[in-house]
C-alpha cells in the first residue's frame, strides 16, 4: 500500500470522524475547517512514516496534535464547548475503530482446539483484504455510530419532556407516563376542550376490554346501546386530519381531570377529552398518554 494512498483514506476518514463530531456537538462550523482539519490531521500518517521518532508521535504529542485539529475545525468559541468537542472527537474514533477492530478480528480469526484449550489466530493487518475491510466497513461503522448516537440524543430529548400524569374517569384513578407532544394542537371544534391520548395500558385500567373493542372508530355507532349510560354520557366523536389522509374520527371522552405533575408543581386541567389509541404509543412504553401542548404551557384549569 502506498504512503499517498494510506494518506487518502487517512484524510476521508479524519473528515467523516470531524463531521460526527460537529454533528452530535452541535457546534458551528463551516466544510471548509472541516476539510482543513482533516488534511492537517492526516499529516499524521507521514510525519509517523517518514520521523517516526518525532515528539508528535509520542502520547503527549498526540494529544497535542489533536488539540489542533478541533481548534482548526470548530475554533474556541469557550473552554468548555472546546474541551466537549476534543473529548468528543475521541469518543467517536475510539467508538468507531473499536467496533471496526472487534469486527475484523472476530472475521479474520482461525480458532482451534488443543485439549481443553482454545488457541485463536488471527492474520496481520498489512494484507489487502484488511484494507479492503477498513475501505468497506470504516464507511459502515461510522453510518451504526452515527445513527446510535442520534438514537440516544433522541431518547434524551424525550425523557425532558416526560411527565407524571394522573387521571382520574368514571370513578378510577390511573397513573402514567406522559409525553408533551409539540405537534397535537387537536381541539374539539364544538366545545373547544383541547383532545389528550392515550394508549391501551391506560384505557384498560379505565373500560373493561369488550366496551374497548365497540369502541373503535369504525364500530362504535353500531354498539352505542351495548355501553354503559355513564359511558355514553362522556363520549364525544372528534374529527381530526392525520398524515395523508383526511375527514378522520377520534373516539374521546370527557374525562373528570388530567394532572399533570412537574416540579414546578401540579398542573390540573378539568374535563379535558381523552382520546383512544388501539396501540402502544411507543414500543418500549416509555409514556402511555400524549399530552397536549397547550396544557403544559398553561397551568389553569380548562
Amino acid at each position: 500500500m502506498y504512503l499517498d494512498a494510506v494518506w487518502t483514506l487517512n484524510v476521508f476518514m479524519d473528515g467523516m470522524i470531524l463531521y460526527l463530531t460537529q454533528g452530535l456537538t452541535r457546534a458551528k462550523t463551516t466544510n471548509k475547517r472541516l476539510f482543513a482539519a482533516a488534511l492537517f490531521a492526516s499529516c499524521i500518517v507521514p510525519i509517523t512514516v517518514l520521523m517516526p521518532n518525532v515528539w508528535l508521535t509520542s502520547a503527549i504529542g498526540k494529544l497535542f496534535f489533536s488539540l489542533i485539529i478541533i481548534y482548526i475545525a470548530f475554533s474556541v468559541k469557550s473552554i468548555q464547548s472546546f474541551l466537549i468537542q476534543w473529548l468528543t472527537f475521541y469518543f467517536v474514533t475510539f467508538a468507531i475503530g473499536g467496533g471496526l477492530l472487534g469486527i475484523h478480528f472476530f472475521l479474520n480469526s482461525h480458532i482451534e482446539f488443543d485439549g481443553s484449550s482454545m488457541i485463536t489466530f488471527s492474520s496481520g493487518y498489512g494484507d489487502p483484504v484488511s484494507w479492503v475491510f477498513v475501505c468497506v466497513g470504516f464507511p459502515v461503522s461510522w453510518v451504526f455510530t452515527k445513527w446510535r448516537m442520534e438514537q440516544v440524543q433522541a431518547h434524551q430529548m424525550k425523557v425532558e419532556d416526560l411527565y407524571n400524569v394522573t387521571i382520574r374517569f368514571n370513578g378510577k384513578k390511573v397513573d402514567c407516563t406522559g409525553l408533551v407532544d409539540s405537534g397535537n394542537q387537536l381541539i374539539d371544534p364544538i366545545s373547544k376542550k383541547m383532545v389528550f391520548l392515550a394508549d391501551l395500558h391506560v384505557w384498560r385500567q379505565l373500560l373493561p376490554d369488550q366496551e374497548l373493542e365497540f369502541l373503535k372508530s369504525d364500530q362504535v355507532y353500531d354498539h352505542l346501546e351495548d355501553l354503559s349510560p355513564a359511558i355514553q354520557s362522556a363520549l364525544r366523536i372528534v374529527p381530526f386530519q392525520g398524515a395523508g389522509s383526511l375527514g378522520q374520527l377520534m373516539v374521546t371522552f370527557t374525562v373528570e381531570s388530567i394532572t399533570i405533575h412537574t416540579k414546578d408543581g401540579q398542573l390540573k386541567v378539568d374535563r379535558p377529552l381523552l382520546g383512544i389509541q388501539h396501540h402502544d404509543l411507543t414500543h418500549d412504553q416509555m409514556y402511555q398518554i400524549l399530552i397536549h401542548p397547550h396544557a403544559s404551557l398553561k397551568g389553569i384549569t380548562a
